[in-house]
């Protein structure tokens, strides 16, 4: 009977010891398995941050493009050795709204006042932080896109010739430290396609010599224009080389010249520079389109008004001619 006694206890001792090495066994697997997961999710976390905290010049986003642009435009504005631009781009939270346009198609404000774009460029991109707190800081711009080059925007109101690689512009930021500054925005960057409404701007419309001198006159020279429309003394008409013009018949700067191809409209005028008189002055060239016309000056009852009632006092060159 104690052999027995003996066996079964010794039996149940090592059924036990069993079951507790198992358990040790499966306890240090599961923390074997959560160390791994938390390793898996730690390294996950750490590759997202890295992702959000660097600009790959061969993947930027929409959103990472233009908070570049921005910043870069604002490293190279007059006067940028002296000031820090791109300082509002550090404020906490900010971010930016994109809006991308066919280029003939901008509004007024959000583009280049002197339309000339390089070769193959389509869109313009216009740019805009949510948040100004500087008084001199950079908080919008445009640019432009052809080939593998960006062009900015230029300190007169213009596209700036000479476009730069997104890979010269990403070295900069490097250069200067800025990558955190540029991500800042784009983490909180919306873009908004604006093509499909540029389109339905661009629907042709019958507008008359009348209607559309109007229509350059108040884009180019209002004032000048509301005054001779007053006065009565503001004429139209148009020449052999096919363009049409308005003026007030006085010396050569008070004449207004302009010619519609398609959407586009090319507009002349002499445009004498300080200390220049009008005889040494040379004309200036400059174009707009008709959708971008009749979206700012032709859109509302009121506009349309507007511009037919001055339309209708426009008279022939023919009359003054005849006087």
């Amino acid at each position: 009977m104690r052999k027995i006694g003996l066996v079964i206890v010794t039996s149940l001792l090592a059924v036990t010891l069993a079951a507790c090495g198992n358990t040790h066994n499966g306890n240090s697997s599961s923390s074997s398995k959560s160390t791994k997961v938390a390793k898996r999710v730690a390294n996950s976390a750490t590759m997202t941050t890295s992702n959000n905290s660097t600009l790959d010049p061969n993947q930027l986003t929409p959103a990472q493009n233009a908070a570049l642009v921005l910043y870069y435009t604002g490293e190279h504005m007059p006067g940028s050795d002296q000031n820090d631009y791109s300082k509002d781009m550090d404020v906490s939270g900010q971010g930016a709204v994109v809006k991308i346009y066919n280029k003939d198609s901008v509004p007024k404000g959000e583009g280049p006042l002197y339309k000339d774009y390089p070769d193959g460029a389509d869109l313009l991109y216009y740019v805009k932080l949510n948040q100004k707190d500087s008084e001199h800081g950079i908080d919008s711009t445009y640019y432009t896109i052809a080939g593998n080059k960006t062009y900015i925007s230029d300190s007169d109101a213009g596209i700036s010739p000479d476009g730069v690689t997104k890979a010269e512009m990403v070295a900069y930021a490097k250069q200067h430290h800025a990558v955190k500054r540029i991500m800042n925005v784009a983490n909180n960057t919306k873009v908004q396609d604006m093509r499909n409404q540029s389109a339905s701007a661009n629907n042709s419309h019958n507008l008359s010599t009348q209607q559309l001198g109007t229509l350059v006159a108040l884009y180019q020279e209002p004032d000048w224009f509301k005054d001779g429309i007053s006065d009565g003394m503001m004429w139209y008409g148009s020449n052999s080389n096919g363009f049409s013009y308005v003026t007030a018949n006085g010396d050569p700067t008070s004449w207004l010249y302009f010619k519609q191809n398609g959407n586009d409209v090319t507009i002349k005028y002499v445009d004498p520079k300080e200390g220049q008189s009008v005889a040494e002055a040379s004309t200036t060239t400059k174009h707009v389109t008709v959708s971008g016309l009749i979206r700012d000056y032709y859109t509302n009852q009121s506009q349309k008004d507007e511009v037919n009632g001055y339309a209708n006092k426009l008279k022939p060159e023919s009359d003054y001619n005849d006087n």
